[in-house]
């Protein structure tokens, strides 16, 4: 047992030590950070309410665009920590990230075996967008954690050896998992949880032309579980708050944003420009290192591997195409890719070790380049900060940059020579460390640095301070959820709820700052305000430090006097 369980202990405290530091070094920040945080922080205000944990809020009104999973661990977390902070926020995709690691781990040895998952594993980890998500206050690392502990409990009800193709030990159990992951996957995210991983298998079976894999999988009683756990929450949900939350959480958020491109619009072509950076730097190597193992795949199509190969392209081409069609995009929904990927690549460059002739000219350039990237950055970056504003960065953040920089530059040119001395993979285990200690120094250094021009606790506190706590403050053009967190205090909504999150509305907005019964606040968007004509009776008292999409903090001439003598007074 002892020998079973060490490598998952060895790869969680590796994986701990790349996502952890820096956890709670650095505030919130927008889009999707303090949101999430502010709606769990609601599901906590007294009075307690099971309809509040069944029904999120957020601004005290009802949030229906993401079902309830994550904004239940956050709430968990921030009960153990005695409120929610950036580290219970943080928290659930810091677990989830870790445990995609040890899932990736145990899937990439199902399918290929010990050595291919060693790899597999840190190159996983240290792809750019499992790296980043690891540690951020967003859905999408428990989505994928969910998603690929239900392929990998499908992977294990099946048999991938040649030899007795129909041995499937425990298949029917294993299956049951596999739903119920994708129910819990569901609670996360919604529909696509079930649909990305149902898809890739379905798909791969009809590929495959395994009628007895169809069978086995069971779809209809699959899909009655998964409904049950879907079901469990929705059903109250919905009887709680009326079809509207149906329509809005099903319609709205699910149909309109694949089919109608509501939210997030983007081009047809748009991932194949961006998954080039989500999977970096390993992007310049699974080029060569995918071909490789598609090339070893064909000489015995037979063979375990040989289906496992085809099953992760599959998955990939599935997934791709699914998220392609749909006219909403955004970067993050990638990070579905990057375990097949990083699978595909580690197997892959363990074909290239054992045919190292045939692929050494490629495989050394596509290493060189890694090294070359960062080496570049190093030289560039005081060009390219020349261009900046004087003062926009602090003192000696590019030597910073360049320090940090330096650190996969040392470990890719480690890398290169081993792999040139016919061991291509210690390149992937040198350069995953060099990775792994490049995001943990960028993490508790040079993230913090952001909070100038991303966070919101600074204005917030302005508020806070000058604010009487009768007197109301609202957020124009929408409801900012950064300054709802940092406030704890509720917004006066200016465009008729929640959901407008597009555009304020001007009229409520007039309506508001004539209002003569107490002073008011108004946090307004820099754009916004230049642009309203005639401008509002109200004095500036503070701004945020971002030039562009920043915030500006004003109020009736009465309380800014009141805040300027406070100023005077140095209190």
């Amino acid at each position: 047992m002892r020998g079973r369980l060490l490598p998952y202990l060895v790869l969680a405290a590796a994986a701990t030590a790349v996502l952890l530091p820096g956890i709670g070094g650095r505030d919130l920040w927008n889009p999707d950070e303090p949101r999430y945080a502010e709606v769990a922080r609601e599901m906590l205000l007294e009075p307690r309410a099971i309809e509040h944990f069944l029904v999120p809020r957020l601004n005290g009104e009802r949030y229906d665009h993401k079902p309830p999973l994550h904004f239940w661990n956050i709430a968990l977390f921030g009960a153990l920590r005695g409120g929610v902070d950036e580290v219970a926020a943080r928290l659930p995709s810091l677990l989830a990230g870790i445990g995609s690691v040890l899932v990736v781990f145990a899937l990439a040895g199902r399918l290929f075996g010990r050595r291919t998952a060693w790899l597999a594993a840190p190159v996983f980890l240290t792809s750019a967008l499992v790296m980043w998500n690891g540690r951020v206050g967003q859905i999408d690392m428990t989505l994928t954690f969910l998603e690929l502990l239900a392929i990998l409990f499908w992977a294990r009800g099946r048999s991938w050896a040649t030899d007795d193709p129909s041995r499937r030990p425990g298949g029917h159990a294993a299956n049951l998992l596999f739903f119920a992951c994708l129910g819990l996957a569901t609670l996360a995210k919604g529909p696509v949880g079930l649909i990305v991983p149902l898809l890739a298998v379905v798909t791969w079976l009809a590929f495959e032309r395994d009628r007895a894999g169809v069978a086995d999988l069971r779809l209809g009683r699959g899909l009655l579980l998964w409904a049950a756990i879907v079901l469990a929450w929705f059903g109250p949900a919905v009887w709680l708050a009326g079809k509207s939350y149906f329509d809005a959480l099903i319609l709205d958020q699910t149909v309109s944003r694949y089919a109608e491109a509501t939210y997030h619009p983007r081009p047809w072509h748009y991932y194949f420009r961006t998954l080039p950076g989500t999977f970096a730097p390993w992007t310049l190597l699974a080029p060569v290192a995918i071909y490789a193992a598609f090339r070893r795949s064909r000489r015995d199509p037979a063979s375990r591997e040989a289906r496992a190969v085809r099953f992760l392209l599959v998955w990939i081409a599935s997934t791709f195409v699914f998220f392609s069609v749909s006219g909403g995009k955004r970067t993050v929904y990638l990070l579905a890719l990057a375990a097949p990927l990083a699978m595909l690549t580690a197997h892959g460059v363990l074909a290239i070790r054992d045919g190292w002739p045939r692929y050494r000219p490629a495989f050394l350039v596509s290493a060189a380049a890694v090294p070359l990237l960062f080496g570049v950055f190093v030289l560039a970056a005081p060009g390219a900060a020349a261009d900046l504003p004087d003062g926009s960065l602090p003192e000696g953040t590019i030597a910073s940059l360049q320090a940090v920089a330096a650190i996969p530059l040392a470990a890719g040119l480690i890398g290169l020579y081993l792999a040139a001395r016919r061991r291509p993979d210690l390149l992937v285990a040198s350069l995953a460390a060099g990775l792994g200690l490049t995001m943990s120094v960028t993490a508790v250094r040079l993230l913090p640095l952001g909070d100038a021009f991303k966070s919101a606790r600074a204005l917030s506190a302005d508020l806070v301070q000058w604010a009487e706590p009768e007197e109301p403050y609202a957020i124009y053009p929408v409801p900012d959820a950064a300054f709802l967190f940092y406030t704890g205090r509720f917004a006066v909504d200016l465009h008729g709820g929640t959901q407008a999150h597009d555009q304020g509305d001007e009229e409520a907005l007039r309506r508001y700052v004539a209002r003569r019964d107490r002073p008011v606040w108004l946090l307004i968007e820099r754009d916004n305000l230049e642009r309203l004509s005639p401008p509002l009776d109200l004095v500036e008292v503070a701004r945020d430090h971002d030039p562009e999409q920043g915030h500006v903090l004003l109020t009736t001439p009465e309380a800014a006097a009141r805040v300027a003598a406070a100023a005077g007074t140095g209190q």
